[in-house]
């Protein structure tokens, strides 16, 4: 029988085990050249909770600012944790100072640029595994991946906003343009960024690519507050169904793969 010590996280093993310092201002973007070590860390007794952690409602247009500056800060996955974590610093306190943002920094570009699941979708569903029951995490999650596989990115509100300069946290001098949408009918980074590169003629490294999905991070934080305001609020209710062809494909396949993508996006019909 595992002790529920045993279970438990302490601050300070948690920063021992990870070498990472918490030298991260509440609410402030800050991602320094290097990370305070444990032993500049300030040590401390108190557990981490396991979770869920407590969760007060957000701002969806705050949490847009935040994850466009996080995008153009570290990528993807990191402005997406960084904006809704930050948000719940600055909210809730607690157990939420002691997550660092930079831990869900890897993701970027579907994982450390493999192209498989968007990085803002990791980074949102990072924080929704913070704040959920373990009951609802997949709803929640299922809900979100779905959402992203069948909406025009960027947004008509995140394109707005970032040709308004509205984007105020973002340091960097950003692309202020229109940018065409498409949908990518999948959550990963791949098809997602290929899709928009066809249709946009924009090279994976330009600058105006590059905002495209600091855009549609804003969009994915904008989703997930949504989400997870509703959540609290006990109306949350789950939309997504894969579509027809995708349920026909599943009267077949359902017991040999596992996924709710849309399988043609990848195979021929047969």
């Amino acid at each position: 029988m595992i002790k529920q010590a045993d279970k438990e996280v302490s601050r300070r093993g948690f920063l021992k085990k990870t070498g990472l310092g918490l030298g991260v201002a509440v609410g402030a973007l800050v991602l320094g050249p290097a990370f305070a070590s444990a032993a500049e860390a300030t040590p401390s007794s108190t557990p981490v909770a396991e979770g869920p952690f407590p969760y007060s409602k957000l701002d969806v247009t705050e949490g847009m600012v935040r994850g466009h500056a996080g995008y153009w800060k570290s990528g993807c996955s990191y402005g997406a944790f960084y904006a809704i974590t930050s948000m719940l610093r600055d909210k809730v306190g607690g157990a939420y100072n002691q997550v660092p943002y930079r831990m869900m920094a890897w993701g970027r570009g579907g994982g450390a640029n493999w192209g498989t699941l968007c990085g803002a979708l990791t980074g949102a569903c990072a924080a929704i595994n913070m704040a959920a029951a373990d009951a609802d995490v997949n709803k929640l999650v299922s809900e979100l991946l779905g959402w992203y596989s069948t909406i025009p990115f960027p947004s008509a509100e995140a394109t707005k906003m970032g040709m308004a300069g509205a984007f105020t946290l973002t340091e960097k001098a950003y692309p202020k343009i229109d940018l065409i949408q498409t949908v990518s009918e999948s959550p990963l980074c791949h098809a997602s960024n290929a899709t928009w590169i066809a249709s946009s003629g924009i090279p994976l490294g330009d600058d105006r690519r590059k905002e495209r999905c600091a855009r549609l991070t804003a969009d994915v934080v904008a989703k997930t507050v949504a989400m997870l305001n509703d959540y609290k609020d006990g109306k949350f209710v789950a939309t997504f169904k894969v579509n027809e062809e995708t349920e026909s494909c599943l009267s077949c396949h359902e017991q040999d793969q596992e996924g709710k993508m849309s399988c043609t996006e990848c195979h021929d019909p047969h």
